[in-house]
């Protein structure tokens, strides 16, 4: 008996059995659609008459709302010349093609079974290059039967990563993991180390390879806001331990304890009980103006060798080659110091708190205070306060400018920040909410309206996200939107690159302020380990280096391009620049 094409031309079945027995799936007849056929694959049938291949499937159907179904459809569809060509001869580039093709769940294994026999090392090399364009099963496949064929090189490819010129910098004791590093000079670098409940921080020598110092510490800060633990800052270490409860209910309030500064040879100058402010702002205290987001002063700063600190509603300043508090600041108005301070070329220092700002002479005395009844998103050079609901103050001058989304029919809508604006070049580049970007001149004029926006990390929905979006160096303009995009534009907003992506971005920032990095989750189904994928942009928007490594541990880049990363208990370093296009995938 012939299938349905033969008969009709028809090439898409379908019937409907009500359920007798909820615990039965009823027999449903195949010969009525293919005839007495050849099954080359589960739910793949072969007419014997003109050889069209037929997927038939059984499944439960009816209202959504029942714990049972009501019908078991079975469903026909004659395939298309293309998958069709496939199941008669598979192999790897139609694997590859087809990836996102309709097939049996269990197609693509049957297939690799047979694909295996005839091409093992194309298989071999889909895993080293970690091919982008294969489903999920058939990645873990390709793994399983990788790690079985080739389990010296399997074990090769965990400890050393998949990048072609990395370099073993420190191996440390077997259970010994490596949480996080930041370089501090062009050929040193600090590891943070943890072994059972012991921290410790090693100065490291990249070229040398040896460890020059190593530190005992407490657990790094990382049961709140998700911000780096352990930084370099203005010539020093610095390093944030413990946590202070902010919240029985909510962790993200929860502050760093003690500050460690030490001196880039490894010595401890000072350690220092902290008093940080971290909490909500409620939206019905500052509705239309701001919105339900924390805010938060873990920051500080250094001029001089002088350590500005905030602390309840003060500023202490330490002298860090004294190593001694110095004095104490009391700000006006009991406003919390949000940890920025700027030398002026009149020798008097501009402290920023969370709600304004301040300034003080060399005498100690104020010379010019403001504060605002709301809760800034970013103040610029020029003292201009910026609102989450797109509205700027200009303290000196008191006059307002707002933004608006202005719909065809007229109406104007109010826009939202999506990410904290960004300063450069008499420069104001503003993301907002619902892809727009606006580039703004000296005196807020639009310059340039870009059809992109950054990563929320502002709004009601962010949950106190605390990331970069937007990195600007001396060439370009990088924006990145998480499960969306990451774009280049020239720094006159002018669009030079844009590549999309469906993950979220862990990081952003610049080694050398001429090239971006990237850093991104990654699930592949390669590795069952955690994992990200590093994207090296060059000056003009083009991918450089691209690569999946461990992490997000662990990973920093030193100015020179070095990228050191962490497997286990061993550090490795692979330079960027070396390393062109040699990642996975194509640029």
């Amino acid at each position: 008996m012939a299938c349905l094409f033969c008969q009709k031309g028809e090439k898409s079945y379908s019937k409907l059995e009500p359920v007798q027995d909820e615990t039965q799936t009823p027999h449903f007849s195949t010969e009525e659609i293919v005839g007495k056929a050849l099954t080359p694959f589960k739910e793949i049938y072969e007419c014997k008459d003109c050889h069209h291949f037929w997927w038939i499937r059984v499944r439960g159907t009816g209202d959504p709302r029942s714990t049972y179904p009501e019908y078991y459809e079975q469903t026909a569809e004659c395939l298309d010349e293309a998958r069709s060509a496939f199941i008669r001869n598979p192999d790897i580039s139609g694997l590859i093609s087809h990836f996102e093709s309709q097939f049996p769940y269990s197609f693509v294994v049957e297939v690799l079974e047979k694909i295996v026999s005839k091409e093992p090392l194309g298989l071999k090399a889909l895993f080293e290059k970690r091919e982008m364009r294969l489903s999920g099963p058939a990645k873990r496949w390709i793994r399983n039967w990788y790690q079985n064929q080739f389990p010296k090189e399997y074990v090769e490819q965990k400890e050393k990563g998949f990048s072609s010129s990395s370099q073993t910098v420190v191996s440390f004791s077997v259970g010994e993991e490596i949480l996080a590093t930041e370089w501090i000079a062009i050929d040193q670098l600090v590891t943070l180390t943890k072994k059972d409940s012991e921290y410790t921080l090693f100065g490291i020598h990249s070229e040398k390879k040896s460890i020059l110092w190593k530190h005992t510490v407490q657990s790094p800060f990382v049961e709140g806001i998700n911000i780096p633990y352990l930084f370099y800052h203005s010539g020093y270490l610095c390093y944030y331990q413990g946590y202070q409860k902010g919240s029985e209910y909510f962790s993200k309030l929860n502050r760093p304890n003690e500050l460690l500064v030490f001196d880039l040879q490894g010595n401890l100058l000072l350690s220092i009980l902290l008093a940080f402010r971290c909490y909500e702002i409620l939206s019905t205290e500052e509705r239309d103006v701001s919105e339900n987001r924390i805010v938060h002063n873990f920051q500080f700063s250094i001029l001089d060798g002088k350590l500005y600190l905030p602390h309840a509603n003060e500023i202490h300043v330490y002298d860090l080659n004294q190593k001694q508090l110095l004095k104490k600041i009391k700000s006006p108005n009991h406003e919390p110091f949000n940890g920025k301070t700027f030398a002026t070329e009149s020798d008097v220092l501009l402290y920023h708190t969370v709600k304004g700002v301040f300034a003080m002479d060399g005498k100690g005395e104020v010379v010019f205070q403001y504060k605002s009844d709301f809760h800034p998103v970013f103040i610029d050079s020029k003292l201009r306060f910026y609102y989450y609901y797109s509205i700027v103050d200009d303290i000196q001058t008191g006059k307002q400018k707002r933004f608006f989304d202005k719909k065809d029919s007229g109406v104007e809508l109010t826009y939202t920040l999506a990410s904290p604006p960004v300063e450069f070049s008499n420069r104001i580049l503003m993301p907002l909410y619902g892809e727009k970007t606006y580039l703004l001149d000296d005196h807020l004029e639009i310059v340039n309206e870009i059809e992109f926006t950054a990563t929320d990390t502002l709004g009601p929905h962010s949950f106190g996200t605390y990331k970069t979006p937007v990195v600007i160096n001396e060439e370009n303009i990088l924006i990145t939107n998480d499960y969306q995009t990451i774009v280049i534009l020239d720094l006159a907003g002018n669009l030079v690159a844009e590549y999309p992506i469906q993950s979220e971005v862990l990081n952003a920032f610049t080694f050398d302020g001429k090239h971006n990095i990237v850093i991104l989750s990654c699930f592949d189904d390669y590795s069952e380990e955690n994992q990200v994928e590093v994207m090296v942009f060059g000056t003009k928007g083009d991918i450089l280096f691209r690569n999946i490594l461990q992490g997000p541990e662990g990973i920093s880049v030193s100015f020179h391009g070095d990228l050191i990363f962490a497997k286990g208990n061993h550090l490795y370093k692979s330079n960027l620049f070396s390393e062109t296009k040699n990642g996975f995938g194509e640029s």
